[in-house]
């Protein structure tokens, strides 16, 4: 298989997401033949935006140093560090030739995303945040795909797959920008690449360009305030955008458990309205839907959960948000039926006192395992064991060995927290 070709395969079996709008580009893209076209590797400007990290920028520079090219640079922007990032950084410099630019910190994270590509001179830009490394082989995968992108006949920008604490993967977030003057960032927080018009970019989205984030780990996010500062600044992008839906469901999203709860789905209901039918807006729509679900869910408002839940079976009836949301709503009107069963038959035990001759058991013993299997269901497991114990001193069953498999399997799972909490103890103290 020629070389063109197998960099086209690649390319088209590692583009999981893109924009609507784009879409027949794409298309058109893979009808094109590449084998006579000239694919040129681009270099890449890797752009590091960091203030008081030396928990990980020397982590996230080894994994960079890792990965680089040799026609590759790396710009290291510190925005005013007092705590032992320069020197690591300094240190590091004098042997990989990296350039550290200082400056000041305004509370805005656009400002410093263009600083940087100010001071880029290679095909293309690269962010890296100083909480994230870089995996193996991801720039040489980026770098293939890139060499596609530049066949489009449209201004793009890509998007790495960041992998954060917990697994959860992220691939629209706007990290991979041509550098040809016409491409800069916006917004205060969770800022995004628009072109020199200030129209919104579309995006093309890797798998195999993969970022590992830790800086929303809850230790790590509560020493830096993330929750705080982010909220305080995307309400000054809300003043700067009132009809823009990205900045109203990342305020709910950031601010989630700070916001007073009428305001929190007001919010989630504006974007909704405001993302309308555009499909450039579709993401954030999806993303307040299931929210919104979930704000109803906790306000114990099953009706209104599931009016929105047909808007998101309507929007996106493969996504797993969709069919999780599906199942637990069936799940909670399941066990208020089990609540409502339970006290079925206590009232009949209550009013039913006397022997019944029926063929199961004169004494109702039947609808007390009845009553432990649905205290079980909803588990309350004290119940459940309280009803059993007294079934089996009647002799009525013997239910000891059903549940000494689950007795096993919690006593698996608690020796195995234990083992990862002494080996974290041992950890730390070594």
């Amino acid at each position: 298989m020629p070389k063109n070709t197998k960099t086209a395969k690649k390319f088209f079996e590692h583009l999981k997401l893109y924009s609507p709008n784009i879409s027949e580009n794409i298309r058109h893209l893979e009808l094109n033949s590449f084998d006579n076209l000239l694919l040129k590797e681009p270099s890449l400007s890797v752009i590091i935006m960091c203030k008081d990290e030396q928990r990980c920028i020397a982590r996230c520079l080894n994994a960079i140093k890792n990965n680089i090219g040799i026609n590759d640079e790396v710009i290291v922007i510190d925005t005013g560090s007092a705590d032992d990032t320069l020197n690591i950084l300094n240190n590091f410099s004098m042997t990989n030739k990296y350039s550290i630019i200082e400056t000041s910190w305004n509370n805005d994270f656009a400002e410093i995303r263009n600083l940087g590509i100010s001071q880029a001179t290679k095909d293309w830009i690269v962010f890296i945040d100083a909480d994230e490394t870089i995996e193996k082989g991801s720039f040489e995968n980026l770098k293939s795909h890139l060499s596609i992108v530049d066949t489009l006949n449209t201004t793009v920008v890509c998007c790495p797959a960041i992998v954060n604490s917990g697994g959860h993967v992220v691939q629209t977030v706007r990290r991979i920008i041509p550098n040809n003057d016409s491409v800069f960032y916006f917004g205060m927080v969770h800022e995004e690449p628009r072109h020199i018009n200030k129209s919104e970019l579309n995006f093309l989205a890797f798998d195999d360009v993969i970022l590992h984030h830790d800086g929303y780990m809850k230790s790590v996010s509560s020493a830096k305030q993330k929750q705080e500062r982010n909220t305080s600044l995307l309400y000054t992008m809300i003043d700067k955008e009132p009809l823009n839906p990205k900045w109203y469901y990342l305020l709910c999203r950031d601010g989630k458990g700070v916001l007073e709860e009428n305001f929190y789905r007001d919010s989630l209901l504006k974007v909704i309205t405001l993302c309308g039918q555009a499909p450039f807006y579709e993401e954030y729509k999806l993303r307040a839907l299931s929210d919104l679900i979930a704000h109803y869910l906790s306000a114990g408002d099953i009706e209104n959960a599931k009016y929105y839940l047909e808007d998101l079976k309507k929007l996106a009836p493969n996504m797993t948000d969709t069919l999780y949301w599906d199942i637990f709503i069936q799940l909670i009107i399941f066990e208020y039926a089990y609540h409502q069963f339970i006290q079925q038959i206590i009232d009949y035990k209550q009013t039913n006192k006397g022997l019944d001759y029926g063929s199961l058991n004169s004494n109702g013993f039947h609808l007390d395992y009845l009553l432990s299997q649905l205290f079980f269901n909803i588990r309350d497991y004290n119940s459940c064991f309280n009803i059993l114990k007294k079934l089996e001193d009647a002799q009525y069953g013997e239910y000891q060995e059903n549940y000494m498999e689950l007795y096993d399997a919690l006593q698996k799972y608690l020796l195995q927290i234990g083992e990862e909490n002494e080996k974290k103890i041992f950890h730390k103290t070594t």
